[in-house]
């Protein structure tokens, strides 16, 4: 049993030995055969577990065969030495969490992440965390290897921080006390010198009053205790000097135990006018945070798009990645199709290049590459417009945040309102370039897309936008909200027309009104001579400021189901004539169906966005093409320009509710100078007294009110043996409310009957022809 331990140990040794040998053999011989069924699958073996772990693949290799060895062979061993097997664990997971910050070349993979992915996950890729993760096993480590010298350290350690952090919050008291006192002692001397300069200024102008009034009161110019012997030679009061003397009594008074001077009434000064309003400063919003794509995510993903197209035979090369908040692009460059040549003996020959690989051909792999990539949805470019590449963009692990205030301090926000135009924050492109829209140029705005993909956001944003850098005297809004609880809370700031309309029948009635402002505005572009409001305004002739009026509208689709002909033409006509005037339209819907979205809004309204949607049909109602349907959500969006012929891929500006409510309680806590007023509500009751229809104007549709609409109408039932609702809308050009109305005198006065079922058309039963 004795000569056991020894034999069992030179057995061991002599197997590590021989198969030793045979590794070192067959190394050998594959290293100078190549042949391609083993070198593949190792390279590619090689390759992934290098990615995966890194140059900590070494070291886990060294830990993993030595615990296998001892515990095949020496398990006894093993068990009593746990604590270094554990130890040096810890110790090894140490060294992987401390590599993870460095990127160094690697065999097979090139430039990598020395801790490998594992290490990446194990920290959440933040520097930080995998120091103090590292720090923590290096801790765990000495703990299991030495416990009673790591209690001695941590004992020790533990008392030394206490009376560090003692010291240190003494020393830290003794400095803020001290900056409290010279700060204190600096107030004081300051209130004291002011105190001292107002009451020499007091008695200064006291004293040039009463001797105004003595000089006054007698009319010779001397005092009204002087006599002519006091004058000099030439008759004349030495006036200076006796100012001098009365100063200098006055100064006298002021002693030690002299009494207090009485209050000299206050010095009357002239009313200053109101100073203009006070801009928000970007620092009252939230900074942004860098994006969270790595480099080693970036390069793993770009040889995935290579290995999978090229297994589809595909051949395409990765020129070049933008990363963006959400997504990141990667630009494809098309390789070349090839096709060997055939001898003449029908051998093979060598491989020569046809023809380029066809943009068809990478959009076929679509799926393909979503598979590959496990990505939920891929949207492909092709190709990206001004460039000779193919976009490809795959959404990132973890979305960061587009701030507000990362957008308004960029050169672009800052170059468009320079050149007077309203600049509005969009967001970030999927190349992470700031995305900002001039209004002026777009001119109007329709935003649509599903619930909680981030439409009132935009909505908010684009307001956000205009108040932080535009007064009140040169941007008026108009904010309607059927849902009352999206733009209520900017209800107090000075650039509302009125206050956020949430009643849908008070809409008509101020698309009425901002119609009839909108003929105002050209009668006086016509008197001045000019094209538009920009040059009105600097015009010589012009006889008002003419400030710009947003109006935007959070849910189209409410209002299309009240008044459906009175909105579209109202919006329509605003949207036809107003950009010379200076009004512009941003109307939001959450339904994109062509019962909301109409032909008529949609063609006046260019400028688009669309959000996530549900179909690939609400994507074509809105962009007149798909993609829509494929996007992220929560911001993400698609952005169609009346100057593009693509529409581009945008994240969306997050703005929180404080941070709006900070912008409008900002505005609201100040009293600028008074802003012209535009009564809307007075605009549209001139027009429904004068007659005019809801197009604001051109066509008389009632002659002379109610009576004559009724008397159409009954005209109307004498051709036509069922009258309805809608069609009296169609036929006399009337909003729903009026409609209906006309309806009910209809019944009233015999000529349809009863409704049978809501919104069904009612039989004629009497016209005046029957008599």
């Amino acid at each position: 049993m004795a000569h056991a331990e020894p034999m069992k140990t030179l057995r061991a040794i002599g197997i590590v030995r021989l198969l030793a040998a045979l590794i070192i053999a067959a190394a050998i011989a594959i290293g100078l055969a190549q042949p391609a069924w083993v070198i593949d699958p190792l390279r590619s073996a090689a390759e992934s577990a290098l990615v995966s772990m890194g140059a900590g693949l070494f070291t886990f290799g060294l830990w993993a065969a030595v615990v296998i060895v001892l515990l095949r062979y020496f398990p006894r061993l093993l068990l009593r030495k746990w604590r270094w097997a554990v130890g040096f664990a810890f110790v090894f997971l140490s060294a992987q969490l401390a590599m993870t910050g460095f990127e160094v070349p690697l065999p097979l993979i090139g430039s990598a992440n020395l801790g490998g992915e594992v290490g990446g996950d194990l920290s959440a890729h933040n520097a930080i965390i995998a120091w103090a993760a590292a720090a923590a096993a290096f801790a765990a480590a000495a703990w299991t290897l030495h416990p009673v010298l790591s209690r001695r350290v941590a004992k020790h350690s533990a008392k030394g921080a206490a009376k560090g952090a003692v010291v240190g919050s003494v020393w830290t008291a003794g400095r803020a006390a001290g900056r409290a006192t010279r700060h204190g002692w600096r107030e004081l001397s300051t209130a004291i010198s002011a105190y001292r300069a107002a009451r020499a200024e007091r008695r200064a102008a006291a004293a040039q009053e009463q001797a105004a009034d003595h000089a006054a009161s007698n009319g010779n110019g001397r005092w009204p205790h002087e006599t002519a012997d006091d004058d000099d030679a030439n008759g004349h009061k030495d006036w200076d000097a006796e100012l001098d003397e009365l100063l200098n009594e006055t100064e006298a008074d002021d002693g030690e135990g002299a009494e207090a001077p009485e209050a000299l009434p206050p010095v009357r000064r002239r009313a200053e006018p109101p100073k203009d309003w006070i801009l928000p400063r970007t620092d009252v919003l939230t900074e942004s945070r860098a994006p969270t794509v790595s480099n080693k995510e970036q390069t793993t993903v770009a040889r995935l798009i290579e290995e999978t197209l090229s297994q589809h035979r595909v051949e395409v090369q990765v020129a070049e990645v933008r990363p963006g908040p959400t997504v990141t692009m990667y630009g494809l460059v098309p390789g070349w199709n090839r096709q060997a040549r055939r001898g003449k003996d029908g051998q093979q020959g060598e491989p020569e290049m046809r023809n380029r690989v066809r943009v068809d051909a990478i959009l076929a792999r679509e799926k393909d590459l979503a598979l590959a990539l496990a990505a939920p949805s891929l949207r492909i470019e092709a190709p990206v417009p001004g460039e000779s590449v193919v976009g490809v963009e795959v959404p990132n692990r973890s979305s960061t945040p587009v701030s507000m205030r990362s957008i308004i301090e960029s050169d672009e926000y800052k170059v468009v309102n320079n050149d007077g135009g309203l600049a509005l924050a969009l967001g970030q492109a999927s190349a992470g370039e700031p995305m900002v829209i001039d209004l002026l140029k777009m001119p109007h705005l329709l935003i649509a897309g599903a619930t909680g993909s981030g439409k009132s956001v935009c909505m908010n944003t684009i307001i956000c936008s205009l108040i932080m850098s535009q007064q009140p005297k040169d941007v008026r809004m108009v904010l309607i909200d059927p849902k009352r609880v999206e733009l209520t809370p900017y209800n107090g700031i000075p650039h509302l027309v009125t206050p956020v309309v949430v009643e849908p029948d008070r809409v008509v009635r101020l698309l009425r009104g901002a119609i009839q402002e909108m003929l105002r505005r050209y009668k006086l572009l016509e008197e001045a001579g000019v094209r538009n409001i920009k040059s009105y305004n600097q015009s010589s002739k012009a006889v008002e400021h003419m400030p710009y009026l947003i109006i935007c509208i959070d849910e189209l689709a409410d209002l299309m189901m009240t008044s459906s002909f009175d909105v579209e033409q109202g919006i329509c006509r605003l949207a036809q004539l107003g950009r010379a005037t200076g009004i512009h339209l941003i109307v939001a819907t959450q339904r994109p169906s062509v019962d909301v979205v109409t032909g008529l809004i949609k063609t006046n309204l260019p400028s688009r966005i669309s959000f996530a949607v549900a179909s690939q049909i609400d994507s074509r109602t809105i962009l007149d093409s798909a993609g829509a349907e494929r996007l992220l959500g929560r911001g993400d969006m698609l952005f169609l320009s009346a100057d593009a012929a693509k529409p581009r891929r945008v994240q969306g500006v997050y703005i929180s509710d404080d941070e709006s409510a900070v912008l409008a309680n900002h505005w609201r806590m100040q009293s600028g100078p008074l802003v012209p007023a535009i009564d809307l509500d007075a605009l549209a009751a001139e027009t429904e007294s004068a007659g005019l229809g809801a197009n604001g104007g051109g066509e008389d549709l009632s002659d002379g009110g109610e009576d004559t609409l009724l008397q159409r109408a009954i005209q109307l039932a004498t051709t036509n043996r069922q009258v309805s609702t809608s069609l009296l809308q169609r036929r006399l050009r009337i909003g729903y409310p009026r409609a209906a109305r006309l309806m009910d005198q209809l019944e009233d006065e015999g000529v349809v009957g009863a409704a049978s079922e809501p919104g069904k058309p009612r039989p004629v039963i009497y016209t005046p022809d029957d008599d």
